[in-house]
């Protein structure tokens, strides 16, 4: 299933603004990304923003990421309450990990925009929904599912620049 305003083959242009999510729909919580980017690709709100998922944040991204001004993450945390809709500003990272292949954190994958190509967008963020389940299933638990709208609207007010 691809959810992509725009593909890693075509010739990348500069975005105002990227959202990059990422996730494992068939995982439970884990796809939260990929129903945010559904959500956000079905809205006119969203129109002029590139919507760009992927099971994980890749190398390849770091081409789409010095093109844009503004890139929003999206992704499930282990870490945040489940249910809870985390935004934080994300900076590059001080190093690159000794050893990767397909698959960063969003700080690394800035940092490989800068060191690749020379820019980087002039703000990141993250937005991250705490998962619960994480099973073989492609459904969210109640409580992810009920933060979707709530992620949908922080993404929007970052685009907006409203914290």
């Amino acid at each position: 299933m691809t959810i992509s305003k725009t593909s890693l083959e075509s010739q990348v242009r500069p975005w105002q603004s990227l959202v990059l999510a990422c996730g494992n729909p068939l995982r439970g919580d884990d796809g939260v990304g990929w129903k945010i980017a559904e959500q956000l690709v079905n809205n006119p709100r969203f129109e002029s923003v590139n919507v760009v998922v992927s099971q994980q944040f890749l190398p390849e991204h770091a081409e789409l990421l010095s093109g844009a001004d503004l890139v929003v993450f999206v992704d499930c945390s282990t870490l945040a309450p489940h249910g809870e809709v985390c935004v934080e500003p994300v900076e590059p990272a001080t190093k690159m990990p000794r050893i990767f292949t397909h698959h960063l954190d969003p700080a690394s994958l800035l940092r490989l925009a800068a060191d690749l190509y020379g820019r980087l967008p002039s703000r990141a963020m993250l937005v991250a929904v705490g998962g619960e389940e994480f099973e073989m299933v492609e459904e969210l638990s109640a409580c992810v599912a009920a933060a979707v709208p709530r992620a949908v609207e922080a993404i929007f007010n970052e685009l907006q620049g409203q914290p």
